[in-house]
């Protein structure tokens, strides 16, 4: 089901003034009908939209440019990094929050990589939510505190060394990321295809929460690794 709150579908709704405008993206009705009441309750948030599919999320997010959307990590048509993925193509100043009941670490990780700037699990306290909301447009990052421990292990592997579980292979990709080279081109080197390069460096990507190629070469610079 897709609700465009705004009347107007052509064009984006005019911002209110100083009002944080969201999109909420969840398959269960109760759920996004939970989530609006509680945040037009709030002075400086509004509602500008619904999705109940990942398609219809980035539809709305095209038209609308929301300035932050909840997003359930899974969706029926297209799992959330997906989706986030989109958004952030069709409106990149949108800050997406996953608001989820997966705890998984590939998803939680793959939605990091795919630019999500908050991740917490539904059963947080509502005024989290507002707060995550608020400290996201503010330009924080924002994850719930039982996934935090997860992240920090992945990036560690467990050994308080920012290893990031990553093998030689791995670390060989990223030297020569660091040196320019392309997907086809670092694949000869290493003898795989374009195609698993690609695969790799988003494993990488989301060990290390980055979402560039020059935010894995920094990172990678910052654990030693290069």
């Amino acid at each position: 089901m897709i609700s465009l709150i705004a009347q107007n579908r052509s064009r984006p709704e005019p911002p209110g003034v100083g009002r944080i405008r969201i999109l909420i993206v969840d398959d269960h009705e109760v759920v996004r009908y939970g989530l609006r009441q509680l945040l037009e309750r709030e002075t400086d948030m509004k509602v500008i939209g619904e999705a109940g599919t990942g398609l219809d999320a980035v539809r709305i997010a095209e038209i609308q440019r929301p300035d932050v959307v909840l997003l359930d990590a899974k969706l029926g048509d297209i799992d959330g990094p997906d989706v986030c993925r989109r958004v952030l193509t069709v409106s990149p100043a949108t800050s997406v929050v996953v608001l989820t009941g997966y705890l998984q670490d590939a998803i939680l990780l793959q939605c990091l990589a795919a630019g999500a700037k908050g991740y917490l699990i539904k059963d947080v306290e509502l005024a989290e939510v507002k707060r995550t909301i608020r400290a996201i447009v503010r330009g924080h990052s924002v994850l719930d505190p039982k996934v935090t421990p997860r992240v920090i292990a992945n990036a560690t592997n467990g050994s308080g060394k920012a290893t990031t579980g990553l093998s030689e292979r791995d670390i060989a990709i990223i030297k020569y990321v660091a040196g320019g080279l392309t997907n086809k081109e670092i694949g000869s080197l290493v003898h795989l295809s374009s195609h698993t390069i690609k695969d790799r460096l988003e494993k990488i990507a989301a060990a290390f929460a980055a979402r560039s190629r020059a935010e894995i070469v920094a990172q990678s610079m910052r654990a030693g690794l290069l």
